[in-house]
């Protein structure tokens, strides 16, 4: 896939992190909605994506989880 940034070959891979991956809205500088986008269960939620080395960007796919994780 060609960086839509810069127009290089980007590296295909995913992004992983703990139980959850969250993305936190920040609207004028104060949280906003908060939205889980990835979770697992036993661990190393994974999201596909690119990494571009050259912008340092990274695109990935996700599906999107509306509710909030119980902590």
């Amino acid at each position: 896939m060609k960086c839509p940034f810069c127009n290089l070959e980007m590296m295909e891979g995913y992004l992983k992190a703990g139980r959850y991956v969250q993305f936190q809205e920040m609207l004028d500088g104060k949280k906003g909605q908060e939205y889980l986008v990835a979770k697992s269960f036993m661990g190393d939620a994974k999201m596909n994506g690119f990494l571009c080395p050259s912008c340092r960007k990274i695109i990935v796919d996700i599906d999107l989880v509306e509710e909030r994780p119980q902590r």
